[in-house]
């Protein structure tokens, strides 16, 4: 696992010919997830509310219903985990 702050990021891939072109924030439902592990203990993976949150995200994952697609999706500013950034290789 690497943690990067945004503009260490944008910094060290422009330092090597790449042009940033955009970016969002995804996976906001998995951040709860991270949350319950955090407050339980990192490791207490059978946790009743770790393991009922972990097997709503693998439904989620796998059937893909539009309800959670939605939320997701409205959610990703606010709370998404992940940052996803688009760059261009200069030529």
């Amino acid at each position: 696992v690497r943690i990067y702050h945004r503009e260490k990021i944008l910094n060290l891939l422009e330092s090597v010919g790449f042009t940033h072109q955009g970016s969002h924030f995804a996976h906001s439902l998995h951040a709860p997830y991270w949350w319950l592990k955090c407050s339980v203990g990192p490791t207490r993976d059978q946790h009743p509310l770790v393991r009922a949150y972990h097997r709503f995200l693998t439904w989620d994952i796998m059937k893909k219903p539009r309800l959670t697609r939605l939320l997701d999706w409205l959610l990703n500013p606010l709370m998404g985990k992940s940052l996803v950034l688009y760059f261009r290789k200069k030529v």
